[in-house]
């Protein structure tokens, strides 16, 4: 199974992986805007396939700028490797013992164990979960693993909380602070300029071979992005819209 695909969804109820058939096309350098985000992350992830021990990497901040799409362009970046990523949503997050137990006899192969949009309430279990999880407990974790996750939230909780409120609230701050700093590399992404966001229009206008005057592109780009922003993902989103009118 490992040698024919590249990437899984783990199924925590049923202990399953299933296989992805339905692959990424994302090239990497095709995003805009992130060039140090990017550099960061290739010469971690490469660091891993060579079978160094790595860091976990979170990757947080605005929303749209990317960071999901980063993740999933490794797979295309690194096609002839020995990387495998396996997606885990939250819910199935105390379930990667279980998972670790798959790795740990595939010692030809890397893994990415890849969570998507991570963030907790207060007194969520999953952050606990997550906690145990990243530490191994009594079990050492797999060497041949390491989890990367993204985040809209710099620190995946809430900054103030009830407990704010509670006897010592500085114990409230240290337990918010000892999962996130069990991801060694912590990457930040930031809202894009308008000439950044122009760029991208620009970018993605000329794959798709839209006739449109430079002007009037950028003046209706300006007009999107009043409503919808001027990330990445809006970028994108506005060229859609033009190929349907």
């Amino acid at each position: 199974m490992f040698c024919q695909n590249q990437a899984f969804i783990w199924n925590g109820k049923e202990k399953i992986l299933k296989i992805v058939k339905r692959m990424p096309t994302h090239n990497i350098n095709e995003l805009f805007g992130i060039e140090k985000q990017k550099e960061l992350v290739i010469s971690n992830t490469k660091a891993f396939i060579d079978g160094k021990r790595v860091n976990n990497v979170l990757l947080w901040g605005e929303r749209g700028t990317g960071k999901t799409t980063l993740i999933r362009s490794l797979l295309n970046y690194f096609k002839e490797s020995s990387l495998r990523m396996i997606q885990v949503l939250k819910n199935d997050i105390i379930t990667i013992p279980y998972l670790y137990d798959i790795i740990y006899e595939q010692k030809n192969f890397r893994f990415i164990i890849f969570i998507d949009d991570l963030s907790f309430n207060e007194n969520e279990q999953e952050f606990k979960d997550l906690k145990l999880v990243m530490d191994g407990g009594i079990e050492e974790i797999p060497e041949n693993s390491v989890i990367y996750a993204t985040s809209n939230r710099r620190n995946l909780m809430p900054t103030t909380s009830q407990s704010d409120n509670e006897l010592f609230p500085e114990d409230s701050i240290q337990e918010r602070a000892s999962l996130i700093e069990r991801f060694g590399l912590r990457v930040g992404f930031y809202k894009f300029s308008e000439e950044q966001y122009f760029d991208i229009v620009k970018h993605y206008a000329k794959n798709a071979g839209l006739v449109l005057q430079q002007e009037e592109l950028i003046k209706r780009a300006r007009q999107w992005a009043l409503v919808h922003g001027t990330t990445g993902r809006a970028a994108y989103q506005f060229v859609l819209s033009l190929q349907i009118l």
